[in-house]
């Protein structure tokens, strides 16, 4: 009984490394393509074409939503802390709409057989454009009218720009042929 537990405790102390180290590579993977945009000149320092969240898509349809969430985390933290935005407004934007798109991508996979990854990466990206302008706008630009024409024509462009990064992230991620393969959840 006793050779019984030490085996089981080994089978699950290795399925937890090869957790850690599946969730290492894919911060890893996130960081590289975050900090990879970062080296892309900008108009604005918090626009991006989110070549992060292809790793975000991976991890959810590979190990489910809590390690999605984990490599946001980690990615925004570990990303902040290595180009000195840690708590700036830049942080707290990308934190936010993060969060926010990440969560619709988690809702969104539930109706897979419903909605592709295309849809779902459209749709996250949409999300996260629209949060970064709120938060932006409350953070920075209070006192902006935003129903000027330059305004309503740099948000229609920013959305657009979001779209068809989301496209391109969601047609990347269903070439990949992904199938839920390991649970750790």
């Amino acid at each position: 009984m006793i050779k019984e537990k030490k085996e089981k405790d080994k089978k699950i102390n290795k399925k937890e490394r090869k957790r850690e180290v599946y969730l290492v590579a894919f911060v890893l993977l996130a960081l590289y393509f975050s900090l990879f945009e970062t080296v892309i000149p900008k108009p604005f320092p918090w626009m991006k074409l989110g070549l992060a969240n292809l790793a975000t898509i991976i991890v959810l349809v590979k190990f489910g939503k809590k390690m999605a969430f984990e490599v946001l985390f980690l990615r925004i933290l570990i990303q902040g802390m290595m180009i000195g935005t840690l708590f700036t407004p830049g942080f707290f934007i990308s934190l936010v709409s993060g969060i926010v798109s990440t969560s619709l991508m988690c809702f969104l996979y539930n109706f897979k057989r419903h909605i592709s990854l295309v849809a779902i990466s459209i749709a996250s990206a949409l999300a996260h454009n629209i949060i970064q302008l709120i938060v932006v706008y409350f953070l920075l630009f209070r006192n902006t009218d935003i129903m000027g024409r330059s305004v309503i024509i740099f948000v229609m462009i920013f959305l657009g720009v979001g779209v068809v990064s989301g496209s391109i992230i969601g047609v990347i991620a269903s070439k990949l042929n992904l199938k839920k393969s390991i649970k750790y959840e």
